[in-house]
């Protein structure tokens, strides 16, 4: 039983994924009519925050389960494809709200953000479905690169939930005055993100490549 649990993370990682995503896009979404101002942007802080402390749990299940199934010996097949599919997930669903968020918002770096969350998306999905056509249903195991990448793109997601989950709050509690992000935040949130989606497609690229060798 206890060789389970590694899965049993993974999968509930997978499984929150959609619900964070959910969160944050009620999050940054404008109120609804029927809600009076003030009741808006309670719920969207409610939202906000909900979205970011479950994020915490789910970025934690990942480092979790690897441990568990070092201490436990419970490496399997089945885990080695669903990990990474669950950490696109975490990181692949929230970012498309985000991304959806700023076009909506016009905010002028909103081409900057589809951009590179189309290419981390892209590159996603292509990886997966290579992987779960390939012969041994593995094809070639996550590189070293590929898990740095993996955790830049959960920082950068994480960074984002954190930073949009005490905006709204300060906000519903009346103190946005009291709250200022400094000009540069963004800016540098936006080169990790660009650098993300760099090391996706370079990662992508040395995957075809060590994928070709073996053929």
């Amino acid at each position: 039983m206890l060789k389970q649990i590694p899965n049993a993370l993974t999968l509930l990682r997978l499984i929150l994924a959609p619900v964070i995503a959910w969160l944050f896009w009620m999050a940054v979404s404008p109120p609804l009519e029927a809600q009076t101002f003030s009741a808006g942007k309670e719920a969207q802080g409610g939202f906000a925050l909900a979205a970011a402390i479950l994020f915490l749990v789910a970025a934690l299940t990942d480092l979790f389960d690897g441990m568990a199934a070092r201490a436990f010996d419970a490496h399997s097949k089945f885990g080695r494809l669903i990990d990474p599919i669950a950490d696109k997930a975490l990181v692949g669903l929230p970012l498309l709200a985000a991304a959806i968020g700023i076009w909506r918002n016009d905010d002028p770096a909103w081409p900057i953000v589809a951009i590179a969350t189309a290419v981390i998306i892209a590159r996603d999905v292509t990886m997966t479905v290579l992987r779960m056509l390939s012969p041994d249903g593995e094809g070639v195991r996550v590189s070293s690169l590929a898990k740095w990448k993996t955790a830049l793109e959960l920082f950068v997601v994480g960074v984002l939930l954190v930073i949009i989950a005490v905006l709204a709050n300060a906000k519903a509690l009346g103190l946005g005055e009291l709250v200022d992000v400094p000009p540069i935040l963004p800016q540098v949130w936006l080169a990790l993100l660009v650098l993300a989606a760099a090391l996706s497609a370079y990662t992508a690229f040395q995957y075809l490549t060590a994928k070709k060798n073996q053929t």
